[in-house]
């Protein structure tokens, strides 16, 4: 017959282990309002960076030939979303990507979450979002973004053709 081995009895944190514990999760609180500043700061000049290369590279659209393109209703606006925080790029091309995109196209979080839809991220960058993709950055500010929202976050008013896709993964 095996034997049985005695079961350990939990640890149970008593007050005085709390009360240890409330200034760590102060120090950690007060300690992540920087980080948290330098990390935006960080993000935004990398994303500044990022759009300077494009322009470099003759890849962006200004706002004026973008809406008056976007309002006739040629071409498809490209959401590109790294995560629900950011950073979300925006593109443009001439093409209708529901149409020329050979794999089915599900939202955002699907793509995100199921490696499954892989090769529609890949493409969708390949084609379109990476350095040698067609698609253009659109220079956008804000207030000019929000011109053109619609009723829900992230949604653009009737009329306007767009697809939300994450960069391909990073490969391990």
């Amino acid at each position: 017959m095996p034997s049985v081995k005695p079961r350990k009895k939990p640890i149970k944190l008593g007050r005085v282990a709390g009360a240890l514990l409330l200034p760590l999760l102060l120090v950690g609180g007060v300690l992540s309002v920087p980080y948290t500043m330098v990390w935006r700061r960080v993000k935004s000049r990398r994303e500044r960076r990022f759009a300077n290369s494009m322009k470099a590279d003759g890849r962006i659209i200004d706002w004026e030939h973008f809406i008056p393109e976007i309002t006739a209703g040629h071409g498809t606006l490209i959401v590109e979303r790294f995560s629900f925080k950011g950073p979300i790029r925006m593109w443009w091309t001439r093409e209708d990507v529901y149409e020329a995109c050979p794999y089915p196209l599900v939202d955002w979080l699907t793509m995100a979450r199921e490696t499954s839809f892989d090769a529609v991220r890949d493409w969708c960058h390949n084609k379109y979002t990476s350095n040698t993709g067609s698609a253009l950055l659109v220079d956008g500010s804000k207030e000019q973004w929000r011109t053109i929202r619609g009723s829900s976050p992230l949604s653009f008013r009737d009329g306007i053709r767009y697809l939300e896709v994450p960069p391909p993964r990073r490969s391990s």
